[in-house]
């Protein structure tokens, strides 16, 4: 009976963790730093934000490699346009950039963009990173490392709930701040 009730406790805590960690991940973010130029290829995407702290340019895919890198904090590649931005002319671009480069709803992660041995289509096939909404990297121009990031969507009643990802760009806007602040010092 004592070991009963011992398990019993195990799982009440459990079970509660789990639910306070689903919870914390359902909280809205909202970035209030300071302000960002944002470039983006494709549809601007609707956020928290306000437009006096997060400025989006509308660009186009060959204007990626001829991107002025000091005018933008970073540049955001929405999923129409994902295959294309895996081509290895953009690669370097990527790599060197010295700013991130974040790629919405890639299957294949940041593989595609940073590896050319094979296309976006066939490491979508391989990874199918379907919880992943924003897929993000930094190059150093000085080596072959990078930076990487991944933005989960968020978990509502243990299911992925791909409704609602404001708060996924809350995220990546605080990561882009947290670089900016490291390039200066």
């Amino acid at each position: 009976m004592k070991k009963n009730i011992q398990i019993f406790s195990i799982l009440t805590i459990l079970i509660t963790g789990l639910i306070g960690c689903s919870a914390m991940q359902n909280d809205k973010e909202v970035y209030k730093g300071e302000k960002l130029n944002i470039a983006v290829v494709g549809k601007i995407p609707e956020i928290n934000e306000k437009e006096s702290t997060i400025n989006f340019k509308k660009l186009s895919l060959k204007d990626i490699k001829k991107i002025d890198l000091k005018s933008y904090d970073a540049v955001i590649i929405t999923k129409p346009y994902l295959s294309k931005a895996a081509n290895k002319k953009y690669k370097d671009t990527y790599l060197n950039g010295q700013i991130p480069f974040f790629f919405v709803e890639s299957k294949g992660s940041i593989l595609p963009f940073v590896d050319n041995s094979l296309t976006y289509k066939q490491y979508a096939d391989r990874v199918n990173d379907t919880q992943s909404y924003i897929v993000g990297v930094l190059g150093n121009p000085n080596g072959d490392n990078y930076n990487t990031w991944q933005y989960d969507y968020a978990i509502k009643n243990d299911k992925f709930d791909r409704t609602d990802v404001k708060d996924i760009y809350s995220r990546v806007f605080k990561t882009v701040e947290k670089v900016k602040k490291e390039k200066r010092s």
